[in-house]
């Protein structure tokens, strides 16, 4: 009997945590250097970074003042100004803009 309640006790602990860890979401988004025009490039004053492949990905990217999409799909959360709410906004492939945005802070791309 200690035996059947030791096992049962255990898959009961793993059965729970099965429904508090939820499973993490796959992200093959990620960095590269900026060779080539299907890349997602985001400028600052720092440079140029720009990310392929399509996933979601947090970042943290400051003073962004022109995005290229280049071949991707791209869905970004954003602060538009210091002090104000976050917001998203989706912009379609082959598009290039001139901007002020205070920061990024997801990136998902279709």
């Amino acid at each position: 009997m200690k035996r059947f309640l030791t096992r049962l006790a255990v898959v009961a602990a793993a059965g729970a945590m099965a429904v508090v860890l939820p499973a993490s979401s796959a992200s093959a988004i990620n960095r590269t250097d900026c060779n080539g025009l299907g890349l997602l490039k985001l400028h600052n004053a720092g440079g140029d970074l720009c990310f392929a492949n399509a996933g979601v990905q947090s970042v943290a990217i400051y003073g962004v003042d022109r995005i290229w999409t280049g071949d991707n799909k791209v869905t970004f959360e954003y602060v538009p100004r210091l002090g104000e709410p976050a917001t998203s906004g989706t912009v379609d492939k082959w598009h290039f803009g001139n901007l002020s945005i205070h920061k990024i802070t997801k990136i998902t791309i279709w």
